[in-house]
């Protein structure tokens, strides 16, 4: 069985602030090391669970997250920028997706470093007139390939996310947000084990759980935060600028929507 492991780090247990998510700091560097074992654990449950072939994508910012000599020799790994397609490496032939390190969606009260994309630009995302985040233009990338979404781990919101777009989808919370920036964690090793053990049990789902589609074509509408972002944005066929700070992107399915942006 193949699987696909797509990654962010918002929704790593423990990770929470700024400083956390990025540049130099030792928080940052911590912050990629407790990226890196979520990862080996997923790799871990996943081989447990029968896959005979692993890609792994590293997801957040630059793509430069994982702490290379520190990953799971047993899987592949796609690192670094600037990347032909969002989630690169996925397509079809693969039977499972595993989301780790999720974020809800933006404007998400209560969930931990909620947003869509972009904290700076972007206000939030549509999906043909459904509200949308990562974790849902993840799934439905996934889907368009036939390839179901079976696990996503991440704060309590973002796993709450997940099961109402995909049912009978396995989750595992990794902190439960008491506002943006704080909440009640989970310990890293308790957290990594429930990733191994539910990332086993997902992919026992994969016959059952039904890949998330979405109705073709597809609209993409961002609202960006201000009228300027949208200002930057060159209208050709396939955008149009629906007001100040709205512009729809389409396509005849969701990746070549998506690759409009």
């Amino acid at each position: 069985m193949r699987v696909f492991i797509a990654t962010d780090l918002e929704g790593v247990g423990g990770v929470l602030l700024d400083e956390q998510v990025g540049g130099d700091s030792p928080e940052y560097q911590r912050a990629r090391h407790l990226l890196t074992e979520e990862v080996n654990a997923a790799v871990e449950g996943a081989l447990a669970g029968g896959a005979s072939g692993i890609l792994v994508d590293d997801g957040h910012a630059t793509g430069s997250n994982f702490i290379f000599d520190e990953l799971h020799s047993e899987a592949r790994y796609v690192m670094g920028a600037a990347r032909p397609d969002w989630l690169p490496g996925l397509g079809e032939g693969f039977e499972a997706s595993c989301f780790i390190g999720c974020h809800a969606m933006a404007g998400t009260q209560g969930a931990v470093r909620d947003h869509t994309m972009s904290s700076v630009a972007w206000h939030g995302m549509w999906v043909n007139g459904k509200a949308m985040g990562e974790i849902g233009l993840w799934a439905a990338m996934a889907g368009h390939y036939g390839v179901p979404c079976v696990l996503v781990s991440g704060c309590e919101k973002a796993c709450e996310e997940a099961e109402e777009l995909v049912p009978g989808i396995e989750t595992v919370v990794t902190k439960k947000g008491m506002s943006r920036y704080s909440a009640i964690l989970e310990p890293a090793e308790k957290v990594r084990a429930m990733i191994r053990e539910r990332a086993t049990t997902a992919l026992g789902k994969a016959k059952t759980v039904a890949p998330y589609r979405v109705a073709t074509p597809v609209e993409i509408r961002v609202e960006y935060n201000n009228a300027g972002y949208a200002d930057e944005v060159r209208i050709i066929p396939g955008r149009e600028r629906i007001d100040a700070r709205t512009v729809a992107y389409r396509g005849p399915n969701v990746v070549e929507a998506f690759r409009m942006l």
